[in-house]
């Protein structure tokens, strides 16, 4: 999965569409399932993933997810970005096979965990 820099001002929304390479078939994007979830997260550096600034769920039956193409919609609103500070963050996603949208807390444990995009720097503009 080849990953971006982003860049934003604070206080903007954004979105960007991503999608999952299919463990058998990577030319195939990987549908999501009700069961699974992709979490985005931004972080700062060296954060520890479940406690990362933003954390951001979806699962097969969320309305950004496209169940016929596997593209799903990252939105982050105004409001999740004003309040960070201008600086260099980074992002990640991972994707959780079997799981359910309260991984990161005390719901059952995914049946596969990975990581779809890497960190990578996500720019905070003042």
């Amino acid at each position: 999965m080849s990953t971006r820099i982003i860049k934003i001002n604070r206080g903007d929304s954004f979105e960007f569409v991503t999608v999952i390479p299919d463990k058998k078939d990577p030319s195939k994007n990987y549908i999501l399932k009700a069961t699974d979830a992709l979490y985005f997260a931004l972080l700062c550096p060296h954060q520890n993933f479940e406690e990362a600034l933003i954390i951001k769920g979806y699962s097969g039956s969320d309305p950004e997810v496209n169940s016929k193409t596997g593209e799903i919609t990252v939105k982050l609103s105004h409001n999740d970005t004003k309040q960070l500070a201008p600086g260099v963050y980074y992002y990640t996603t991972k994707l959780h096979i079997g799981g359910s949208l309260e991984d990161l807390g005390v719901s059952e444990e995914p049946i596969e965990v990975r990581t779809i995009i890497e960190r990578t720097k996500f720019i905070i503009n003042e």
